[in-house]
């Protein structure tokens, strides 16, 4: 299976993207408000949430891995909380 990680940003403010956990491939979303309410902005020239995205992937795909393993299923819906 790929690994890369596909972004798609919504207009609504989501961002859907997918996550290798093991041989898998989670779909995941999260709010641009979620991530703003955990990791506050990004640079005045990178202000967007697929930047954000990109600068705490491994966090963001660690919060995926954790709720899967606390039983979620897919699509799994990252809140701040999760982050």
């Amino acid at each position: 299976m790929p690994t890369t990680t596909t972004l798609q940003h919504e207009p609504n403010g989501v961002l859907c993207f997918n996550t290798p956990i093991g041989s898998d491939q989670v779909i995941a979303f999260v709010s641009e408000s979620s991530l703003r309410a955990r990791y506050g902005g990004v640079p005045a020239d990178e202000d967007d949430v697929e930047s954000m995205y990109w600068l705490h992937e491994g966090e963001i795909n660690a919060a995926v891995a954790r709720r899967i393993r606390a039983g979620a299923r897919q699509p799994v819906v990252l809140r701040a909380s999760d982050l």
